[in-house]
């Protein structure tokens, strides 16, 4: 019989979370390389060749910890089955070579999240689910509205001492339900406030992960998937002094997905919503599924027509 390669850290290690990869190739040099990625999101991962001994680590799972799968096509087939029944087992990813028979075989697996064939995009899904756990997918952002003034002031002043200072393009992966769709729609053309702070990443496809990641509560119908994409210059919120009284920042040395390009906007932050599109080219989606894209423009406290959001 094969044997397993243990990555795993110390066993008094607190992590509740563990990543078990399955596949006959998974100790070639590529997949070693991406394993100490994933180790930058999840430290423990154990690798398997062989699916009698990964079933039976899956088995010695404690109780109350939870493993994320990455497993071949091929071995998907054998061991999915049983893992869509282990509560132990939080999610699946099938990382393969050819997409389109594995995406058939796996769809009736709801823990199956995503089926991938680079592992750059299967990385990055797995960063933004870890993320984006616990989060509340209908929030459009954290609501701080219980943070004390003095709070609120400290991260204004990180963000203004760390203030970008060229124009950037960033994105935000988002689920929104039909009701708040809908008031976006009419407000086309509109200056709008976000009553909270905004976290937007540089890399697009960090915004694509989260939308794969959430995709299936659109399902029943009440919610749909969007991309913001926001257009951000610093001089357009400068006041006299220099000072911006709305700053936005890059925060990848404050934060701890330093890997993300995450850009923060300050609360309060307003914008023009210059359009809403639709896009069914996107890798995220299945080849039926359309993603709107909300384009919007970062603008000052002088603009006029102001709707809050």
């Amino acid at each position: 019989m094969a044997t397993s390669m243990n990555q795993t850290s110390s066993n008094d290690s607190l992590e509740t979370y563990s990543i078990f990869w399955l596949d006959a190739s998974v100790n070639n040099e590529e997949n070693i390389s991406a394993q100490n990625k994933l180790r930058s999101i999840i430290n423990q991962l154990r690798t398997f060749v062989d699916p009698e001994e990964f079933l039976e680590g899956v088995r010695f799972i404690q109780q109350g910890d939870l493993t994320i799968l990455i497993v071949s096509g091929q071995m998907g087939r054998i061991v999915v089955p049983e893992m869509q029944k282990l509560a132990q087992v939080s999610s699946i990813y099938v990382y393969c070579f050819d997409k389109e028979p594995n995406l058939q075989w796996s769809q009736p697996y709801k823990k199956v999240k995503a089926v991938c064939t680079k592992l750059d995009e299967l990385i990055d899904i797995i960063r933004v689910d870890q993320k984006n756990r616990g989060r509340n997918e209908e929030a459009l952002a954290i609501n701080i509205l219980d943070r004390s003034s003095t709070e609120l002031n400290d991260i204004y002043e990180q963000l203004l001492a760390h203030q970008c200072q060229k124009r950037v393009t960033v994105y935000r992966g988002q689920v929104l339900s039909i009701v708040e769709y809908k008031k976006l729609e009419k407000s086309c053309g509109s200056i709008i406030s976000l009553n909270s702070f905004l976290s937007t990443s540089l890399n697009r496809r960090i915004a694509e992960g989260f939308v794969q990641q959430n995709k299936h509560l659109c399902a029943s119908g009440d919610h749909v998937v969007v991309i913001f994409e926001i257009e951000a210059d610093p001089a357009v919120v400068r006041m006299k002094n220099g000072n911006n009284r709305r700053p936005f920042t890059q925060i990848d040395e404050l934060s701890y997905y330093g890997e993300e390009s995450e850009v923060l906007f300050m609360l309060g932050s307003i914008f023009q919503l210059n359009e809403i599109s639709h896009d069914q080219s996107s890798s995220s989606l299945s080849a039926d599924a359309t993603m709107s894209i909300i384009r919007m423009t970062l603008c000052s406290d002088h603009d006029n027509d102001l709707k809050q959001l």
